[in-house]
């Protein structure tokens, strides 16, 4: 009689844990229930040419099931130190909001998340709060410039590159030394004559040519600045 006892205690028991399984929607099984995933964030590029501040737009999108109510907060870094926050929400907005980066900063690339996400349903029985590990990235460059100049002697063309870019330390353009293609325009396409690295913003170079051609310099951007290409110069 004691073991027929036991049995039924020991089925009873296992009703009770199979039953403690199905918890009703919206109920403690929440971990199974409510889900929010951060699929993707990514942000436009900013070039600065002054000592200035400017926004750019944050775009985020994701997974959910489920949550009445969720916010998401992405870290806004560069090199590892935060410079601003991009909020989302359920009060708020919800796909693509707004972050100002100002030029004290720093150049270069500027990375996006993790974020912290906290989800709930209105009964508050769905809460969670967790780090989303996504992340994306946009670029701060400085404004580069360059310009060409020309001089004929004989059958000989000095053509005098020069280069600038936005430096915030001088509240102004300074010398830049990028690598630069010195072109010559051949119908309708533009073809290298040579590449050259500026020195102090400056690099010279004798082309031979009887007839006048079209000249210019271009170069492109790296991640702290941007390229630039000249006016052409007939010599």
């Amino acid at each position: 009689m004691k073991r027929i006892r036991a049995i039924a205690a020991s089925i009873l028991a296992s009703g009770a844990l199979i039953l403690g399984g199905l918890v009703p929607v919206g109920t403690a099984s929440a971990d199974t229930y409510v889900s929010y995933d951060v699929t993707r964030l990514s942000a436009g590029n900013l070039v600065m040419s002054d000592y200035e501040c400017k926004n750019t737009d944050v775009r985020m999108t994701h997974r959910g099931t489920n949550a009445d109510e969720w916010s998401v907060m992405a870290e806004v870094s560069r090199n590892g130190a935060v410079t601003s926050y991009a909020d989302f929400g359920t009060d708020g907005d919800r796909s693509k909001t707004r972050v100002q980066v100002c030029i004290y900063s720093g150049f270069g690339k500027y990375t996006i998340g993790p974020s912290r996400v906290s989800v709930n349903t209105y009964d508050f029985s769905g809460y969670k709060s967790f780090t989303d590990y996504t992340r994306g990235s946009f670029y701060v460059r400085a404004k580069a410039r360059t310009q060409l100049g020309a001089a004929r002697h004989g059958r000989s063309v000095r053509l005098t590159a020069r280069a600038q870019r936005y430096n915030p330390d001088k509240f102004g353009y300074t010398a830049y030394n990028p690598t630069a293609r010195l072109q010559v325009k051949s119908g309708r396409h533009w073809k290298n004559l040579r590449t050259v690295r500026l020195h102090g913003g400056r690099a010279a170079v004798t082309v031979k040519s009887k007839a006048k051609r079209t000249y210019r310099v271009t170069f492109g951007q790296v991640s702290w600045a941007t390229g630039a290409t000249s006016r052409s110069v007939r010599r």
